[in-house]
């Protein structure tokens, strides 16, 4: 009788913690504007999942997937061509040399913590690549039971928001220029969202590096994607370039052959970063108290010891190679 009335209870409070949630969702975003700091979006509305254990926007997987891939598309016309090409160039071979450090590093950590083989596969090539997309990629090539992918997103997931906590303060600490720390993120963090985000608290030209770096970075799924789709002999491998991001590299493009005004141009930065905000508390709204509770403890260690000893690693490419 007693669960009866708890769970009678529950119901009955469901819309209130809904509108409470809902907002502060508004209220975070609305800060993530007004200082244009990604941060606060995402880690007020992961705080608001986590403790009301309400999710406020349905739709807030879509919209949050949405708004990034737009605000990164909007990135590429205000880098052009020339320098995605430039940067792309200049930063090839530290992109190959730490993306095969990271997978050789992520294979012997597995083999010494004894992972579970497909969790190995998924942490290490999502912490060499582009963490989310490289995990949703591979998880059907390897057969990764749901939890393992799970385990995997939302390992990623809670690195990404340390480092967006961290990275413009440590950057800062260590003097580092906006070129440089842009390429240092564009290495070091997982998701493109993190990526850009954390460069744009940094400054805008950092957020137009990391963007252009990131994407040679990202293309380097496709081989992986071969690769280990041979290993695991499947041969129905669907390679997933995601889309916006050939459209970032055709905003790129027209940027050359569609001269614009330098105000209008200001107004494409400003609604990039808003969408940015707008992205990250979607993102901060995904991750709930289940999720948290399926991660083993060697996925933990492997995850966050794998990328503690890549990410100063990956500083030091871009600083000395």
């Amino acid at each position: 009788m007693a669960s009866d009335e708890t769970s009678q209870n529950n119901v009955q409070e469901q819309p209130q913690r809904s509108a409470i949630a809902l907002l502060g969702v508004l209220l975070v975003i609305g800060l993530g504007i007004y200082y244009q700091n990604p941060a606060y979006a995402l880690l007020g509305a992961l705080f608001l999942r986590l403790t009301l254990n309400v999710n406020p926007i349905k739709s807030s997987g879509t919209i949050g997937k949405l708004s990034l891939q737009t605000a990164i598309i909007l990135l590429g016309f205000s880098l052009g061509i020339d320098s995605l090409m430039q940067m792309s160039s200049d930063y090839g071979l530290i992109v190959a040399i730490f993306i095969f450090g990271t997978l050789g590093l992520g294979w012997l950590a597995g083999k010494i913590l004894r992972s579970n083989s497909k969790e190995t596969t998924l942490i290490a090539s999502g912490t060499a690549i582009c963490g989310g997309t490289a995990i949703a990629t591979l998880a059907p090539l390897i057969d990764a039971k749901p939890q393992q992918f799970a385990v995997a997103t939302a390992l990623v997931f809670l690195l990404n928001v340390i480092a967006l906590l961290t990275f413009p303060y440590i950057g800062t600490q260590l003097g580092l220029s906006q070129e440089v720390f842009g390429a240092w993120v564009a290495l070091a963090i997982h998701d493109t969202s993190s990526v850009v985000a954390t460069a744009a608290i940094y400054g805008d030209e950092a957020a137009q590096v990391a963007a252009a770096v990131k994407l040679g970075r990202t293309l380097w799924l496709i081989p992986l994607a071969f690769a280990v789709s041979l290993i695991y002999r499947r041969h129905e491998a669907k390679i997933r370039v995601p889309t916006f991001i050939l459209l970032f590299v055709g905003m790129a493009v027209a940027s050359r052959f569609i001269p614009l005004e330098p105000v209008l141009v200001g107004y494409i930065g400003l609604t990039s970063k808003v969408l940015l905000v707008i992205a990250l508390a979607m993102i901060g709204l995904e991750i709930n108290r289940q999720t948290l509770s399926q991660m083993s403890m060697r996925s933990v260690v492997l995850g966050i010891g794998l990328w503690v000893i890549v990410a100063p690693i990956a500083l030091l490419l871009v600083l000395y190679v």
